[in-house]
């Protein structure tokens, strides 16, 4: 194994002192008294030595590190920097393996619990052939443990934490690691799921690229367990330095909020979705099925190569960055199929240069990764259906921390593509997308939104929290600013309607959604025999 891989499997990043020190001085006002500090996978012991500059005299520390070099670095610079007030030893052990519950301490009193655990997930373990990979049938000892993280994927910090919450729990400690703040998030839900006595939480966010060169959102997080209280909020703070929390996260009928007073004032429209919002076409093979025109309107692929497929294949195409900024389409996209059932054979006869094109990079399709491919029809993709071809959407990218939505017409006559990191609602008309339009940028959906939305996540807007929305109650609870709103937008695209049209519109939507609340859109009840008709193209 090559250093470099070593390294990266051990999650072998040292924590830099004047971290290690910030983050002490930050737990102090959190718990004040410690006597213990017990330092997990503690490396050249850099808590430990912050632990004993920071923190009142008298404390004794313990250092579990699986690497014996790194536990005589910290041992010998532990020699070096404590004083006779602290005492301390460090153990050579597997963080996997250790038996917490074993510990021997010398001393009684508050027990903090910090460190750095490694930032890899059990996949990239696996990846690399790891043996440092946790047991799983410890894993399942834990109650919803498979349920909360799944069994093939999570963070190795997950599992060191969830280790520290339930074996430690009777000696009712201060647990404060450095991990993604993804993780937070999880060992939050996982704090609660399992029932356990959360006193407070709290999380401060870091700086991972300066201190630790990744570009990771990270986090100090601290629990704190005092065996009686149920307290599942957590209060969060921009920085080490922040003297006031901006935000509290928590948990509202088990599901975790990124703002529990934002939620309070939006939570009447916090629902579901009386329609269903739809992800953009997934392909996986951008450079074969992505064109661009040139100045002559041939369209080539990012191979360079000129492609000439039937124009009924041939769609424009927006990307989640075109649509968070509001540009045109400059891309199109081919299509395979109308929808998920269909085959693809026939297009040898119904579409021959289309058919050839594909045949060309036919072993690019087969290389496809993603398991979604599998048993499917050759050159398929995901994300079609009538809903795709609708004339008229809403549209918003998954990947951006502020949600900029946009009303989309036709372009050239044809209605408009979206990749997969972006979400839409299809609307049959220009009237129905901008009063959808106007409720998702309403200051109700904005605040809803604000409370469910992670920023930090790698993709903070999500199917499962659009789908939340309740665009019925916003709607009847905000129709005159609504149905202003509305018209202004179809004015900027060239669709001007008297404000009595749009009123009806309005009421037509209203009553199909008063009718059958969370029924499947219009164009999922669509016969698919007709979804070649004109009013889908």
């Amino acid at each position: 194994m090559s250093k470099t891989s070593s390294r990266k499997e051990l999650g072998d990043f040292q924590t830099p002192q004047e971290l290690a020190v910030e983050c002490t001085r930050v737990l102090a006002t959190i718990q004040r008294g410690t006597r213990r500090v017990l330092e997990p996978t503690c490396g050249e012991g850099s808590f430990m030595l912050a632990a004993a500059s920071v923190l009142e005299p008298s404390i004794e520390m313990v250092g579990v590190e699986i690497q014996p070099t790194h536990a005589d670095v910290a041992r010998r610079l532990l020699n070096c920097s404590t004083t006779k007030n602290v005492t301390w030893r460090v153990e050579v052990g597997d963080m996997f393996r250790h038996d917490l519950g074993k510990l021997q301490w010398e001393m009684d009193g508050p027990l903090l619990v910090l460190g750095n655990p490694p930032w890899v997930t059990l996949s990239e373990l696996g990846a690399m052939d790891s043996v440092q990979i946790p047991d799983r049938t410890n894993l399942r000892s834990v109650r919803g443990i498979d349920a909360l993280t799944g069994e093939s994927n999570f963070d190795v910090a997950e599992y060191i934490w969830m280790r520290l919450l339930t074996e430690l729990c009777r000696e009712k400690p201060t647990i404060a690691l450095l991990c993604k703040t993804s993780v937070a998030r999880r060992v939050l839900t996982l704090a609660a799921h399992l029932d356990l006595n959360v006193a407070d939480s709290f999380l401060w966010r870091i700086d991972a690229k300066k201190s630790f060169g990744v570009a990771v959102d990270a986090c100090l997080f601290a629990v704190r367990l005092d065996g009686a209280s149920n307290n599942y909020q957590c209060q969060v703070f921009d920085s080490l330095d922040a003297s006031c929390p901006t935000s509290t996260m928590g948990l509202v009928e088990g599901a975790l909020v990124a703002d529990v007073d934002a939620h309070a004032a939006s939570r009447q429209y916090d629902g579901s979705s009386p329609v269903e919002w739809r992800q953009g076409v997934k392909h996986d093979l951008a450079a074969v099925m992505e064109l661009r025109a040139d100045d002559g309107g041939k369209l080539h692929n990012a191979l360079g190569e000129t492609v000439e497929v039937e124009d009924d294949w041939v769609y424009p195409l927006l990307k989640g960055s075109d649509v968070n900024k509001g540009r045109p389409p400059e891309r199109y996209v081919i299509v395979t199929q109308r929808s998920l059932a269909d085959e693809t054979r026939s297009l040898r006869h119904t579409a021959p240069k289309l058919w050839t094109y594909l045949q060309t990079h036919a072993e690019r399709f087969a290389a496809r990764k993603s398991s979604i491919y599998r048993n499917r029809a050759a050159f398929s993709m995901f994300g079609i259906g009538p809903y795709t071809f609708a004339p008229w959407k809403v549209a918003v990218s998954g990947l951006h921390k502020a949600p900029r939505y946009q009303l989309v017409g036709p372009s050239e006559g044809l209605p408009v593509l979206f990749d997969d990191t972006s979400y839409f609602l299809p609307c049959e008309t220009a009237a129905e997308a901008a009063i959808l339009l106007s409720v998702m940028t309403s200051e109700a959906a904005t605040l809803l939104v604000k409370s469910l939305m992670f920023a930090d996540a790698k993709r903070p807007v999500t199917k499962k929290l659009l789908q939340r929305i309740d665009l019925a109650a916003i709607l009847r609870q905000n129709r005159a600013g609504v149905e202003r709103d509305a018209k202004a937008a179809l004015n900027k695209v060239g669709q001007h309607l008297h404000a009595m049209a749009i009123a009806r519109v309005a009421d037509q939507l209203l009553e199909q959604w008063g009718e059958v609340h969370n029924a499947p859109s219009l164009f999922d009840v669509i016969d698919l025999a007709t979804h070649e008709s004109a009013s889908i193209h």
